[in-house]
């Protein structure tokens, strides 16, 4: 077994000139961008987990890790729709 050595890569924040603004998002795109990264996840960790009950060549730490990844990314949207919708519920319970 092959164990390769863990590497940094350092990431650079790209600095915002005064003519550049950033990009604002709607919440609704915002919301629609986090539920397409978590479908790309199940997508992934089902394609994983395919190929692995295929009997294809796949490490088993892979499979698992994407499952894992998938599953935590998933519980973690169901929680903030959760959150969401308590507050929503607040709201309306307000009296104007």
């Amino acid at each position: 077994m092959r164990i390769d050595n863990i590497s940094i890569k350092e990431t650079t924040v790209p600095s915002l000139k005064q003519s550049e603004k950033p990009v604002e998002k709607s919440f609704g795109d915002t919301i629609k961008d986090a539920v397409s990264k978590v479908n790309d996840l199940q997508s992934g960790a089902d394609q994983v987990a395919n190929k692995l009950a295929s009997g294809d060549s796949v490490e088993i730490h892979q499979a698992m890790i994407a499952m894992q990844k998938a599953s935590m990314a998933l519980q973690f949207t169901i929680q903030v729709r959760n959150k969401v919708l308590d507050a929503y519920q607040e709201i309306m319970k307000m009296q104007v």
